[in-house]
Parts: structure tokens; C-alpha cells; sequence
């Protein structure tokens, strides 16, 4: 199982990831969130990550130019989507590099099957904008196409998770607030995270 810690903001942070070699590391580079960092930190925080390990950029609703700036230097790997982008607004990303990743909210709205016909290269399931908090996994048991499960993992749940979604396109999980001590990331907890989903195959 691939892991995804997110919310990277300062020198620490990066030492924590490094030591734990998760797959993917998520900088927040919208404004207005409790974890965002410029792009200038960004950058900087980027050239601390192993090169083995991607680097996702995570955009709610921003400009496309601007995201495609980023990809085209090399800041990010990844696009992370996690606004109410639509299709085309997916499709207007794909003339940059680097993947996309869809992020579908599980609310009373939620449609499985959109979000299984997503033109992004991978979509993820969420309870919200970095709440933190679970939802009902039952919702996406059936999800065949490969996605990211967020919302509520950490150390501790991530086996749970992944015999719930057995048989499911359960690909990677994603987590911030969870493997947080003191607002940055507490090395023990990520390291305890990334063997929990690395003892599962991805």
C-alpha cells in the first residue's frame, strides 16, 4: 500500500518524511489554509525531499496557469485537486506535466460513478478539505478504479481500512493532522504510518 504524508511546512517536517520514505509528500499551495506555504518555501522545502520521493502539490480551486507554472519548473510532480474543479478545468491541466489527482468529497451529493469516469489520473475520497475526520468506508467499497483514501487515516487505522476496502481499488492513503504532534510532524508517528501501509501490497 503507497502512503501520501501531507501538509509539509518547515525543515522538520521534511527530516521526518525523509526518514520514513513514504511515496508521496503534499505541499497545501492554495492560500487561506491552516497548512499553507508559499511557493518560495515550497521550493525550498522541495530540494530537502529524497528524489525518490513525489512531491503533490495540493491546489482548492486556483489558477490553472499558475499550477501548470509550477509543473512546468519542476516544483511539484503531482496536482493535487481538492476544490469543486470540473472535468474540463482537468482537462485544460493535462496540457502541463506531471498527473492529476481528483479529490471527491463524501457528502449527501457524493456520486460514486462521476467520480469513477473522472478524467484525472487518480482520485481520492475524502470527508472533507483536511478535516481529519473518517467517513463511511461502505460508500466506496465498490470503486473499482484505483483511488487514495483520506479523512481519518493514521497510524493505528490504516490495516482496518485496508481489510474494510478488500477487493476494492484501494491503491494508497493519504494523512496530515494524524502523524501532527505540536502542528509539524512527529517522526515516530510517520515512520509508524509508512511501515503500517507498506506492510500491505499496493
Amino acid at each position: 500500500m503507497k502512503i501520501k504524508i501531507c501538509g509539509i511546512r518547515t525543515p522538520g517536517d521534511a527530516n521526518a518524511v525523509n526518514e520514513a520514505m513514504p511515496d508521496y509528500v503534499g505541499f497545501i499551495l492554495t492560500e487561506g489554509f491552516k497548512r499553507t506555504v508559499s511557493e518560495e518555501t515550497a521550493r525550498f522545502l522541495s530540494k530537502l525531499i529524497d528524489p525518490q520521493i513525489q512531491r503533490v502539490g495540493v491546489f482548492v480551486n486556483d489558477d490553472p496557469a499558475r499550477i501548470k507554472r509550477m509543473l512546468y519548473n519542476g516544483l511539484i510532480d503531482i496536482v493535487q485537486l481538492h476544490g469543486t474543479e470540473s472535468d474540463e478545468y482537468i482537462n485544460e491541466l493535462r496540457s502541463g506535466e506531471g498527473s492529476i489527482v481528483k479529490v471527491f468529497k463524501i457528502d449527501d451529493e457524493f456520486d460514486l460513478a462521476k467520480a469513477e469516469q473522472s478524467p484525472a489520473d487518480m482520485i481520492m475520497f475524502d470527508s472533507g478539505t483536511g478535516s481529519g475526520e473518517k467517513f463511511d468506508w461502505s460508500k466506496i467499497k465498490d470503486c473499482k478504479r484505483p483511488f487514495i483514501l483520506a479523512g481519518g487515516i493514521g497510524p493505528g487505522n490504516i490495516a482496518e481500512a485496508c481489510e474494510a476496502l478488500k477487493g476494492s481499488g484501494l491503491y494508497a492513503v493519504d494523512m496530515s493532522s494524524s502523524v501532527d504532534k505540536g502542528g509539524h510532524k512527529d517522526a515516530d508517528l510517520v515512520l509508524q504510518a509508512v511501515n503500517e501501509a507498506h506492510g500491505f501490497g499496493a
